[in-house]
């Protein structure tokens, strides 16, 4: 992800123009603002848009951690349908994109499940809300299971958008799926480096970025990249980006570095038992990252209603690669 992140980071740093036009929110009782709240030592940036503000809240977990554009991804894709349903918040994570540097002692798994806590406090009594709706996607859908193992009661239904109960799950099927890959198209400069490197677990970021650096120029040599949808005019002119901080990809990388060894620790695939708050699963067929088979045995095990929904032709971004479907999936969802 963070070979894309640089790329995408790069190519906003190029663009120059920005359409007002298309970020304001034409309603009577449209909402857009931004809120900064204080979690922990550290100030958090929401974004918080929609065409009704008696409408319910949706709060959106990125991915990552320390996804540098993830917010801005999915406001510009999933965000325009989305905002004509729901008051939906766009959370920049701790230390990520506009949030503002936190003290490195609180970049952890434990804090980062905190602000979440505090954000979703903070939705619920800006907007008189008893309950709102979570959508986490890859690292934040991790993040909305964690959440709700402590506090589900503040949340009506949960989507897990390429999210993953376990990541030494993640770190073994990525491993071997790119070696098999790599022997597949007789590509012996990467499985000379895949050997190099070893199976997981690794120690260090370094280390692990190693087998995702080589999927995506393997799914880009098939044009299957991640990347290969998105349009950067669109992320700008929906988002209303004025100006690039080149600090965020900084902030990014100290998110991730810092968190790298505690993540290796995450797997809550027995421990979803306990959720009973229902839950729509959602991956892409063509995501070598989190396919749904390595998410099955957490599937399986959720406590609450569940049910899964499998896009066919999107890779990891699923919501850059297929928009119209996901989003109208995720309405569906919420609102049956």
């Amino acid at each position: 992800m963070n070979r894309n992140n640089g790329i995408f980071f790069v190519a906003l740093c190029l663009a120059i123009f920005i359409s007002s036009s298309l970020i304001a929110v034409e309603a009577e009782n449209g909402i857009d603002t931004e809120f900064h709240v204080t979690s922990g030592e550290a100030e958090l940036y929401i974004k918080v848009r929609g065409q009704d503000i008696n409408n319910p809240v949706l709060l959106y977990l990125h991915g990552g951690p320390g996804e540098a554009n993830g917010p801005l991804l999915f406001q510009a894709y999933a965000g325009p349908e989305l905002e004509k349903h729901y008051v939906v918040g766009y959370l920049h994570q701790r230390n990520t994109c506009i949030s503002p540097d936190a003290p490195v002692k609180t970049i952890t798994i434990k804090q980062f499940v905190k602000d979440v806590d505090v954000m979703v406090t903070f939705l619920k009594e800006e907007f008189k809300k008893d309950r709102i709706f979570l959508l986490g996607h890859s690292f934040g859908g991790g993040l909305g299971l964690l959440y709700l193992l402590e506090h589900e009661d503040n949340i009506k239904k949960f989507v897990c958008a390429g999210g993953a109960f376990s990541t030494k799950a993640i770190e073994n099927n990525g491993y071997q799926t790119v070696m098999e890959m790599s022997k597949k198209t007789d590509n012996q400069q990467a499985v000379k480096q895949l050997e190099n490197v070893g199976p997981p677990p690794y120690e260090t970021f370094q280390e692990g970025i190693v087998w995702r650096m080589l999927a995506m120029s393997l799914l880009e040599e098939k044009n299957e990249g991640l990347t290969k949808n998105l349009q950067i005019s669109k992320v700008i002119s929906i988002t209303g980006i004025q100006s690039i901080d080149p600090d965020w990809q900084r902030k990014s990388m100290v998110v991730v570095n810092t968190m790298w060894k505690e993540l290796g620790t995450i797997d809550f695939e027995d421990k979803v038992q306990s959720i009973g708050t229902p839950m729509l699963l959602m991956t892409g067929a063509k995501d070598i990252m989190v396919p749904f088979r390595i998410l099955e045995k957490g599937y399986k095990n959720y406590g609450g209603e569940k049910e899964y929904f499998i896009l066919e032709n999107s890779n990891h971004m699923m919501f850059v690669d297929e928009p119209e479907l996901f989003v109208s999936t995720v309405i569906e969802y919420f609102k049956s």
